[in-house]
């Protein structure tokens, strides 16, 4: 009996003395935790994962400042996607005689808008910003800037009749390119008038035989993307965001 006890008194002893540092352990981890200290800069790390998610989406989420140069090139972008929807206006006033009566002559301007729409649009796919994927990159800009210069060289009165249509078709292909990178960037729900342009700037490659109206529909589409683009914050065409500025 008395061995017993003593061993079994040698025994809770030897325990409690084992185990003291395991509790003595665990608070300081449990101090650690709920007021963590980083050592180098001295700021207290946020306990709440809430307070973490907020810091991330601050850095990682559209809202992010812009630039001045970022900005300068979204402007330019807007600027000639405004552009090129008054080009498409001028050739649906032609294309459905809406003036045919009233005296007026606007061949001059037609011709004008339709040598002009290559170059604009070319700018346009050229200056609107697209993922960061080399792909992406580079055949934007290369269709940008083939576009740019048929439509600089249609304008040479030999050079026209040797490229024909060119021009025109890749300027076509510019503007479908845009409609493809709007919907991206911000959804298909609220960019349903780039289904429109794409709609009839399919049935727009040939110049001389298209499909009756697409050149008023197509004209209307890009009027309202062109003008949809002033109400966009700037920060909202560097990162597709599927237009959640709107639900803020």
């Amino acid at each position: 009996s008395f061995g017993v006890n003593s061993f079994t008194t040698k025994s809770s002893s030897s325990y409690q003395s084992a185990t003291t540092p395991c509790y003595r352990r665990a608070a300081q981890t449990t101090l650690y935790f709920s007021n963590p200290v980083d050592d180098d800069n001295r700021n207290t790390i946020p306990s709440n994962i809430d307070d973490i998610d907020e810091k991330d989406d601050d850095t990682n989420g559209i809202d992010r400042s812009v630039s001045l140069l970022e900005r300068a090139r979204i402007i330019s972008y807007r600027i000639a996607m405004s552009a090129s929807a008054l080009s498409l206006c001028v050739l649906a006033v032609d294309d459905i005689g809406f003036l045919e009566g009233t005296g007026a002559n606007i061949d001059q301007l037609v011709e004008q808008s339709s040598n002009a729409l290559p170059i604009l649009a070319g700018g346009t796919l050229s200056l609107c910003p697209v993922p960061r994927n080399k792909i992406f990159e580079v055949g934007t800009t290369s269709l940008g800037l083939a576009a740019i210069g048929s439509g600089f060289v249609s304008n040479v009165g030999d050079i026209q009749q040797v490229i024909g249509s060119i021009p025109w078709s890749l300027s076509i292909l510019a503007l479908m390119t845009v409609s493809i990178r709007e919907i991206y960037y911000f959804g298909v729900e609220y960019k349903q008038e780039c289904i429109i342009t794409l709609l009839t700037l399919a049935l727009m490659f040939d110049h001389n035989n298209h499909v009756p109206f697409t050149f008023p529909l197509c004209a209307l589409g890009m009027s309202i993307l062109a003008a949809g683009k002033l109400f966009e914050p700037c920060e909202e065409d560097l990162v597709p965001s599927n237009s959640e500025f709107l639900a803020k």
